[in-house]
């Protein structure tokens, strides 16, 4: 089968609606909900009224544990949505930290410190030297994992350096002939 280029606007525009739409949904949706959910797992709410209103200590713990939670699988699967467009040598470090990740969730569990009376929870704390070690990790990977994915043009335009003579070169043949 042969790729013909499309030869009219329509068709070009086309194509480039689609990846739009595709880079809209399985990456910049990934982006925004790690930083919803990153803020979330330090601070227990997603904002400072939560943080001025919200009393109980367990429904904080509980929705900071959560959200650690959503934050590494919203870190896979960005991983997943990218791997196909990143460099060749960048593919490696996305395998390893999608492991590395998993490894971090199933330590999740051990952060919760439950008081209880009887059955009863009546207390749930976190251990806060885990949780920096786990959320330091993970910040070190999501400012590589969108480095790696801006250099593969998924989150700004990549361009060459522009050079300006060349340019101005192709201008004046374009218009003068």
């Amino acid at each position: 089968m042969v790729y013909n280029k499309p030869k009219d606007e329509e068709s070009e525009s086309y194509v480039w609606n689609d990846a739009k739409n595709y880079i809209s949904s399985k990456v910049h949706q990934w982006l925004v909900l790690i930083d919803n959910f990153e803020s979330l797992a330090i601070f227990g709410t997603n904002d400072i009224y939560g943080d001025v209103f919200m009393k109980d200590n367990n429904l904080r713990n509980t929705a900071r544990i959560r959200a650690l939670d959503r934050l590494i699988h919203a870190m896979i699967t960005l991983i997943r949505n990218t791997k196909f467009a990143i460099k060749s040598e960048d593919k490696e470090t996305f395998t390893v930290y999608t492991k590395r990740l998993n490894k971090i969730k199933k330590f999740i569990p051990k952060l919760k410190m439950e008081v209880k009376r009887g059955r009863k929870v009546v207390e749930l704390n976190i251990d806060e030297t885990l949780f920096e070690n786990m959320m330091n990790e993970i910040h070190e990977k999501i400012d590589d994992i969108n480095v790696k994915i801006n250099k593969a043009g998924l989150i700004f335009a990549q361009f060459d350096e522009l050079d300006i003579d060349k340019l101005k070169e192709n201008l004046e043949k374009e218009f003068l002939e």
